[in-house]
């Protein structure tokens, strides 16, 4: 009974083991969605948001993540041509279109007078280089012949929360972002949206890694969002839900 009763206070006392957390590495456009889902999946989890070139980079040098979405198909294939995802487990998540945003206060635009609204003005929309909005916005401009009134104007971001944040503060007269970056944001207004057909198709993924501490959370979490009840969270969030696409 001694011997009982001495371990029973000594486990009282011992200081409380950490609880591993699934890590979460997100393309910066799906931070809304993505700590909407943590909260109403009931699972505990860590996200950490940015661009999908820069993320897969993380992944890629070592970066303890057990779940990955991307923005830009590329660089999921990218991780998968490492070793790092499998393809078999990779899967469609949702989809976005293109809009033009203004500061709240600006009127109604029209494509051929883009040029006119961006005089002696800064347009921002994301690095194409390592943003998958960026790519896709170039590719959009270029293919609707607009991208020579832009191009001189242009002053690439880090992603989408910071060309919103950058028209919301009237640091530029039009930025580029998805659809879902202006849902519910204060500042800005979208004035034009893009053709879905200028832009090659938008899709997010989303795959588990093994490389953080609680794959199986992570594993979880991605049930969730791919579940049907996540469906209403990704349409409110300005997202067109994909879940169960390969």
């Amino acid at each position: 009974m001694k011997h009982r009763l001495l371990f029973l206070l000594l486990w009282l006392a011992m200081p409380a083991m950490a609880v591993a957390e699934p890590m979460v590495l997100a393309a910066a456009s799906t931070r809304a969605v993505v700590d909407d889902g943590i909260a109403e999946s009931g699972l505990a989890a860590v996200a950490s948001y940015g661009a999908s070139g820069v993320l897969a980079r993380q992944i890629e040098q070592g970066a303890p993540a057990d779940l990955f979405i991307s923005a830009n198909p590329k660089w999921m294939q990218h991780l998968v041509e490492l070793g790092l995802i499998e393809a078999e487990v990779v899967s469609v998540l949702m989809s976005n279109r293109l809009v033009l945003i203004a500061p709240e206060a600006a009127p109604a635009l029209a494509p051929d007078e883009i040029g006119a609204r961006l005089e002696g003005e800064n347009f921002v929309m994301a690095d194409p280089q390592t943003a998958p909005v960026g790519s896709y916005g170039l590719a959009a401009l270029e293919n609707l012949g607009l991208w020579a009134e832009v191009e001189r104007h242009f002053v690439p971001t880090r992603n989408t929360i910071a060309t919103v944040a950058a028209v919301a503060q009237g640091e530029a007269a039009l930025g580029l972002v998805y659809a879902s970056d202006a849902v519910g944001q204060p500042g800005i207004r979208v004035v034009w949206e893009v053709p879905a057909d200028s832009n090659p198709p938008i899709r997010y993924l989303i795959a588990p890694l093994a490389q953080g501490d609680d794959p199986e959370g992570g594993a979880a979490l991605m049930r969730y969002l791919l579940s049907a009840e996540a469906r209403r969270l990704l349409t409110e969030k300005g997202f067109l839900p994909m879940a169960g696409g390969s």
